[in-house]
Order: structure tokens, then sequence, then C-alpha cells
């Protein structure tokens, strides 16, 4: 509190003075008497004192208190808060970030990168105290060591046998997505049921044994075909996605399942305009859900076949944030979308016929595009393919900081028909120019890859063996030169193609594929299994 006292007393001892001055008589227009000035605030420093540290020092000028100035600290430090402290009357400084799984290191401060120069933390995950720079990597699927790399220096190899995923009865039967929950592989497929396809649901152990009964749980309930299903895991539930035409052309459907396929509110239909919207693809920002998928609403000749690509964001709740949001703007076809996240940023590959070659008429070239989460632009269309192939079946994923992005050469009449990758910055910028994979005389086509950090796994479908079509894997590095000799995954008598892989538990890298050994198209599941070099 201020000394306010003397000046009451003088206040009013000055406007009683003031007030002797008026007589009592008569008065005219010349007896007016101007208001007293008001009383003063103070009439030393002292009287404005407001007897605390951090405001600083109050003086008193011409009878009115001036504040003092706050105290500044700053010790010019980015990785302290600092701040005035009443009680120690005196400046403070604490870490401005935390250890909150005490594991003696500290987390990030949010939005930076672990290890980073302004991050002032080199934890990766502060909620896992197994998880710090200098730990011991293990085979699980995780960077325990906070080096960017996940398993290092690990290898794959196969786990069979294999094991049937979809039913007989639903034959034939496509691979539409698998992602590991933390307790099992949640899984999706299209398949045949009673003349109608239909998407399926399966829940399976780290054998690819089921873990439901019935293994099995269908999606979609009406009886119009339904394709698909692309999944995303955002570590509570299940983002699946697929092509239907419940109501005539086929639209693009979305819905939210938890770790038993049980539905988390009715199914949305996300694409609203004439003409086809098919090939749907699905990822997981941390934040919402992001579709990508090729769309026929653009087709201004009305002959059908003319697509462009659509994006659409959902949140976590499910529900559509803005519009659908068109990417490409081309006359040709642009279709086959894949969408990734990874590094706080969005990457879409597609296959386009907007660039024919000379001696291939009608070929397709493959293109890539960064993304924003909000779906802004970083780079135009990018084309990552040249001259003299006919190139399909794009696939991307996060790297570390990079994006790989691979694809085949689909037709004899390419210059080859091998596997092909090149790889991106996060903005596109080119790292690795284009780079072919697979050097067999035979077709090599369908790939999937998943990213390690400093290296990538890439598995396909090869008819090498020439029993029909076999899957093979290899390591390569991050200049996309292998890393391990190719190996041999599965050993049917016919075809298995399509592989989808994904981490799974214990470093184990699981496989969905499509297998026709028994004579009719179905579902398969296989694993390749992590060891570590001590």
């Amino acid at each position: 509190m201020k000394a306010r006292t003397r000046f009451r007393a003088l206040s009013l001892a000055w406007v009683s003075s003031a007030a002797i001055g008026v007589g009592c008589g008569a008065k005219t227009e010349l007896d007016f008497t101007p208001p007293p000035p008001p009383p003063p605030d103070c009439f030393v420093d002292e009287d404005c004192d407001d007897r605390r540290f951090c405001t600083g020092v109050e003086t008193c000028r011409e009878g009115r208190c001036v504040p003092g100035a706050p105290l500044v600290c700053n010790d010019n430090d980015p990785c302290t808060i600092d701040q005035c402290s009443e009680e120690t009357r005196a400046c403070t400084t604490a870490p401005a970030t935390r250890d909150n799984d005490g594991d003696g290191r500290r987390g990030p401060i949010a939005g930076r990168q672990p290890g980073a120069a302004d991050a002032c933390g080199d934890d990766c995950d502060d909620e896992d105290r197994t998880v710090f720079p200098g730990a011991t990597e293990l085979c699980n699927g995780r960077d325990d060591n906070c080096n960017g790399v996940i398993d290092d220096n690990a290898t794959f190899s196969p786990a069979g046998p294999d094991v049937p995923v979809s039913e007989p009865t639903l034959a034939p039967s496509g691979a539409g997505g698998v992602a590991w929950s933390g307790s099992r592989y949640l899984a999706s497929f299209w398949g045949y049921e009673q003349g109608s396809a239909h998407v399926y649901f399966t829940a399976r152990n780290r054998d690819g044994s089921a873990t439901l009964a019935p293994a099995t749980r269908r999606v979609t309930i009406t009886e119009p075909d339904a394709y698909g299903a692309g999944v995303a895991w955002t570590g509570r539930e299940l983002g699946i996605v697929w092509q239907e035409r419940r109501d005539g052309d086929y639209e693009i459907y979305f819905n939210r399942l938890n770790a038993d396929g049980e539905k988390l509110g009715p199914d949305q239909r996300i694409s609203f305009a004439r003409g086809f919207s098919i090939n749907p693809s699905i990822t997981w920002t941390g934040e919402d859900f992001v579709l990508a998928w090729q769309d026929e609403r653009d087709d201004a000749v009305g002959n059908r076949g003319n697509f462009e690509i659509y994006l659409q964001r959902i949140d976590r709740q499910g529900r559509q944030i803005d519009d659908n949001i068109r990417l490409t703007r081309e006359s040709s076809n642009s279709e086959a979308p894949v969408v990734a996240y990874g590094g706080g940023t969005l990457a879409v590959a597609w296959l386009d016929g907007r660039t024919g070659t000379p001696n291939a008429s009608g070929a397709r070239a493959i293109f890539f595009a960064p993304l924003t989460t909000s779906l802004q632009r970083l780079a135009p269309d990018i084309r990552l393919t040249t001259a003299g192939f006919d190139a399909v079946a794009p696939t991307v994923v996060f790297n570390r900081d990079r994006w790989v992005i691979a694809w085949h050469d689909a037709a004899e009449r390419s210059v080859d028909r091998e596997i092909w990758a090149t790889v991106r910055s996060a903005s596109g910028s080119m790292l690795v120019a284009p780079t072919r994979l697979t050097m067999d005389p035979g077709f090599s086509r369908y790939p999937s890859l998943v990213g390690l950090g400093d290296r990538v796994l890439a598995v396909w479908a090869d008819d090498r063996a020439g029993n029909g079509y076999d899957l093979w894997a290899r390591m390569f590095d991050n200049a996309l030169q292998p890393l391990t000799v190719e190996q041999r995954v599965t050993m049917a008598a016919r075809d298995s193609v399509y592989p989808l892989a994904t981490l799974g538990p214990e470093g184990d890298i699981g496989v969905l594929f499509r297998d026709q050994r028994d004579s009719r198209w179905q579902v398969r599941f296989t694993r390749l299994q992590c060891a570590i070099a001590r």
C-alpha cells in the first residue's frame, strides 16, 4: 500500500483554504473563482513505492507517481525460462524442457526435432524411459537410441510359413491394408460373398493367426460392390477408406474402427460428384487423417476415364475438415494415388498420362507432390520417371528426413520390367536420381517400402523363379545402393503378388499379400524376422 494519509490531510487543508476566499456578498459575473487544481499524488519518491521488487523503482515527478521499469531477466540461453522472483528478490532460471520419463534425458521443446540445436532436449520419446540417446538398440521396430534409425544394423529374414487370411468362401479376394496396433496386426481386404464384393476386417497375432472369433468382420453392409480398403492406425483407432457403389457410381467412404473391428460411427460418404471416385489411400498425421483418390468429376467431355487426384482431411473424431481439395489439373488421366506422412509434411505420388513417350504410345509417368499437413503445396507437380517407360504402381514412404518413392515398369513394350526408386527431400528437391533396384530378366512388380531411417526395405513380386510370381525382399541404403542380397520370401506353386509391408512387433516386418496357390485368389500373411548383429 502506498502512504497516502499525509496526502489526505494536506489535500483537505488545501481545499478548505481555497474555499475561504469565496465571499458571502452579492456576486457578479466578475466574481467567478475557477475550481482548485487536483491535489498531488506524491511529494517524494517514497510516497510512490509499491513495495514490489520486480516492478522496478517508482518515482515522484511533479506530484505524480511514475511506474518503474520492470526487471528484465534474460540469461541469453534459449534452453532456460527466466523470470523475476518476489520471494528471492532476484532473477531465477529453470530448464525450458522436462524429463518426463526419468531416464536422465530431456525431451525437446514442442515442435522441435530431438537433438536439434534449438530443441533443448534430445530424448526422442520422453514418455518411455527405455528410449534415449545411448540406449541399446533392440529388435522392436523403434529408434531406441534416438539416432533417427530403426533397429540399427538389423537384418530381416523370412520367418514363414505364410498363413491364409481370407476364407476360401470369399474368393476371389485382394489385400487392402495392414497396420500394427502395438498388440496385433489390423488388416483389411476385399472379397466376394454371394456374388458381390465387400470389405472385411481381421486382427492377427505376430505369426498371422487370428485373434478374434470369427476371424473376419464384414465392414461394408450394403449389397453393391465395395473394394479396398486402405488403413491408418492412430494409436487408438483405425481409419479405413474404401470405394463403394451403394449410391450408383463408385464413391469414397470412410469410417473408424476399434482394434476389434467395431465401427465407431456410421459410414461417411466422402465424395459427392458425378462419375467414379476410386482407388483411395489414407495416412495419419498425428492430428488428422488425409485421404487421396482419383476422381472423374472434372471430365469435361463426359465420356469417362479422365481422372484427377483429390484429397480430404478428416479429424480424429471422424469429422471432415473443409471440402474435397483437387490436387491435379491436367486433361490426361491422373490415377492410383498414394499418400504418406512424415517429418511434419505429406507427400502424394500417382501415375499420370499427361506425358506419353515417342516409342510407347500412351505410356504413363509417376508424379509426386509434397504438401503441408493443411494440404498446401510445397512444390508443383514433379515428374519422377523418364521417357521410354510405362511406370505404374507408385508407393511412397518417409525415411528420417526424406521421401523414397518406388514404382515398377509395367509393360513388355517398356525399356525394362523392373522396380525403380528415387529419393526426394521433404520439399521435393532431388536427392537421388531414379535408380533401378532389380536386375533379373523377368518381371519385377508391385513394390512396397518400409523406411528404417538410414536404409529402406523393399518387398516386391518377381517371376524369376519360373513358377509364377513370388515375393522377394532386399535392403537398400539412402542412396538406393543394395545392403543385402535379395531374399525369396514366398515359394508357392502359383502367383504371390501385391505385397503390403509394415513394421510389427519385435522388429518384424509384417506382409499382407494376394496369392493364387489354391487356384483362386485369396489373401495371405507372412513376416520377416529382425536380427541385430552384436
